[in-house]
């Protein structure tokens, strides 16, 4: 049986998110103080407190690197680090506030502009996603792969529904079977283990929503990409992306020729 054969620091990262996660299970569900930040988005104490100790876990093991958490104020040392750590401490904190298992734990490595290593992992369902760079993507211990299935119509997409019947598109969108996780790095993370075909957000994510999810779909066969099919770059000195994309190459393209006239 294949394995997973990861850098150390890949494992220190794995190591150090499922530490986090226990501080997430002994939050969930136990109504945790919470408040808006200003872009109205939900924080809550369980944000900080896996964040503060991922923080500490991994920095010191790594203090060359940089680090990009939407927890901290980003002061852009990272932009002079040659690796940076890429940080979500909860994604999805709605979902688990509301007390539903779509909330992961979401790291990534970047190098060069693009994740060389990535986790996402959800503690509620016990699902451990993880790749690095050539070595494949992995759920569990197992390999995993992007499905293969070749049409947008009939496909299952994870993605936030009303979107398709919007008046606005010049066609209709076919018939898909639509699901939504609040968190999208769990939904990338879905995608890249062939339990999704597909994935689309037309709307602004930052760097620690994807990153780790852009290494899964790729490493598991997929492709990801703004809506404009340009690749998505890491640890620039903006971190915002206008959209993502992730599927297999046929459904991505598909996708793409809708969207890719999109001014976002």
């Amino acid at each position: 049986m294949p394995e997973f054969k990861s850098s150390s620091e890949h494992r220190q990262v794995r190591d150090s998110v499922i530490k986090a996660g226990v501080i997430a299970l002994e939050w969930f569900r136990k109504d945790p103080e919470y408040w808006k930040k200003d872009d109205g988005s939900l924080i809550s104490k369980a944000d900080i407190e896996i964040n503060n100790l991922l923080n500490e876990l991994l920095k010191k093991q790594n203090p060359n690197f940089g680090w990009l958490s939407e927890e901290n104020e980003d002061d852009r040392s990272r932009l002079e680090k040659e690796i940076t750590f890429v940080v979500d401490p909860l994604d999805g904190t709605k979902a688990f506030l509301e007390g539903k298992k779509e909330f992961s734990i979401s790291v990534a490595l970047v190098k060069n502009g693009r994740p060389v290593s990535g986790i996402v992992y959800s503690p509620s369902t016990e699902e451990m996603f993880e790749a690095e760079k050539g070595g494949g993507s992995w759920k569990n211990k197992k390999r995993i792969h992007i499905s293969n299935f070749k049409t947008l119509s009939g496909c299952k997409m994870v993605a936030f529904k009303p979107m398709f019947s919007h008046p606005s598109w010049d066609e209709p969108w076919p018939e898909m079977e639509v699901d939504n996780k609040n968190s999208i790095a769990y939904r990338m993370a879905l995608v890249a283990s062939g339990q999704f075909d597909a994935m689309m957000a037309l709307n602004s994510k930052n760097d620690w929503d994807i990153a780790a999810g852009d290494l899964l779909i790729t490493e598991s066969g997929g492709f990801v990409t703004l809506h404009n099919s340009n690749k998505l770059r890491y640890n620039e000195v903006s971190t915002k992306k206008p959209s993502v994309i992730g599927s297999n190459k046929t459904i991505h393209k598909e996708i793409i020729d809708r969207v890719k006239k999109l001014e976002l």
